[in-house]
């Protein structure tokens, strides 16, 4: 039996300060981020969605909410769908994208206390297995952030996430993509 799961980013948020902001609280998401959410969840409607599951932060905890208003449904927490534990968080963004950014993930950064690529790819496939056995054959709606959604669709589709990857295949806020499970065996759309 299939289980359709439709991985949704977060909306654009409010940062005027232009910082990494990770997991650091209080960042809601900007007026336009809330629009294109509400956008989004109009063409979600035609999915026949039965749940909703959102990471915890403000900005995915908004969102879902947005997209269950326009669905009708009431959105679940999961703490397995946070964003990525960054030791960079607060840093500026020119500087996590001139000179942290493709090294995020390296050997260094990980004993210094970076969440590792394993890590991230772990408690993301340890959430799709709570779904697959939670709600077998249904359509939910998973909201999450860039990197976790990535890492899994790397980890399950059999390529290695690296820098490279991630800029060639990274998904925007307000964009989703469909991941389709059957068994161990992974589609995404």
């Amino acid at each position: 039996m299939k289980t359709t799961i439709y991985f949704l980013r977060h909306g654009e948020v409010h940062n005027p300060k232009q910082i990494l902001y990770g997991r650091l609280p209080r960042f809601p998401l900007s007026k336009l981020g809330r629009e294109r959410i509400a956008q989004a969840a109009n063409e979600l409607k035609k999915k026949d969605i039965k749940y909703i599951y959102t990471s915890p932060l403000l900005r995915a905890r908004q969102t879902g909410s947005i997209a269950g208003e326009v669905l009708n449904l009431k959105p679940r927490v999961s703490s397995l769908l946070t964003e990525v534990n960054l030791i960079f968080a607060g840093a500026t963004l020119d500087k996590y994208h001139t000179s942290i950014q493709a090294s995020l993930y390296s050997k260094e950064n990980i004993l210094r206390g970076q969440e590792s690529i394993e890590a991230i790819g772990e408690r993301m496939l340890r959430f799709i297995k709570y779904i697959k056995a939670k709600h077998k054959g249904s359509k939910i709606l998973v909201v999450s952030h860039g990197d976790p959604i990535m890492i899994l669709r790397a980890v399950t589709s059999g390529n290695k996430f690296t820098f490279l990857y991630k800029k060639s295949n990274y998904l925007h806020t307000a964009k989703w993509l469909t991941l389709v499970c059957e068994n161990n065996h992974y589609v995404w759309r």
